[in-house]
């Protein structure tokens, strides 16, 4: 009976429609998609939301959704703003225990921190995460994509580019980190934690691309156009 279990859900995951994992756009234009993720504290989002402000620019934002109950203010904002939310789960467990070398999350948890995520954001700002989620760590396996698909997420929205700041690299390692692996279509993944120095990379990164003639969207109109 357990491997007739078995085999069973193995055949569905096999046949049950995925998400569809997005880590660059097609690199027929000239564009780039500025990601951050908000996991850890409050951090410097004042400072990254005052410099997309200044440049009249939109960003996409990686929500856990702690991050959300605790910034309402900040959401506010973003939502104002016209930025885009990934759901990036509600307080960040890897969902493979790959990168933290902890047990798998079940099935009924990696719902939860899902759909939890989405209710905060719904409330705070009355916008929705889907269909775009984003995993903790970037860990994540078949059952995952499965699942965030049954739940209404059709895209993982991973990157081309990580920017490391979160390994404490200093503001201008970023700098030139991020202007010499961009590419057409890529996807800039950065964090506004204070464990980072991203928000302090932030407006030379900007300058950069543009003088390199790139133009800056969201996840949104980077999937319209690919």
């Amino acid at each position: 009976m357990r491997l007739a279990v078995a085999l069973t859900l193995s055949v569905a995951s096999i046949t049950s429609p995925r998400a569809h994992i997005v880590s660059s756009g097609s690199g027929h234009a000239r564009v780039v998609v500025l990601t951050f993720d908000a996991g850890a504290d409050r951090g410097y989002a004042s400072s990254i939301l005052r410099i997309l402000e200044r440049n009249h620019l939109h960003a996409t934002f990686g929500m856990t959704g702690r991050w959300a109950d605790q910034n309402p203010d900040l959401m506010r904002q973003m939502a104002r703003d016209h930025d885009t939310f990934i759901n990036h789960t509600f307080d960040h467990q890897s969902f493979t225990g790959l990168s933290t070398g902890l047990r798998p999350l079940s099935t009924a948890s990696r719902s939860w921190e899902v759909e939890e995520t989405e209710r905060a954001v719904r409330r705070l700002t009355g916008q929705t995460t889907k269909p775009y989620f984003r995993p903790p760590y970037g860990d994540y396996d078949t059952a995952t994509l499965v699942l965030v698909r049954r739940l209404g997420y059709r895209y993982m929205v991973m990157w081309t580019v990580d920017s490391l700041g979160w390994q404490h690299l200093p503001a201008r390692q970023i700098v030139s980190r991020c202007l010499s692996l961009v590419r057409p279509g890529a996807i800039l993944l950065m964090h506004v934690g204070s464990q980072s120095q991203d928000a302090l990379a932030l407006q030379a990164i900007v300058d950069g691309l543009r003088h390199r003639s790139y133009r800056f969207e969201t996840v949104p109109e980077l999937l319209a156009g690919a």
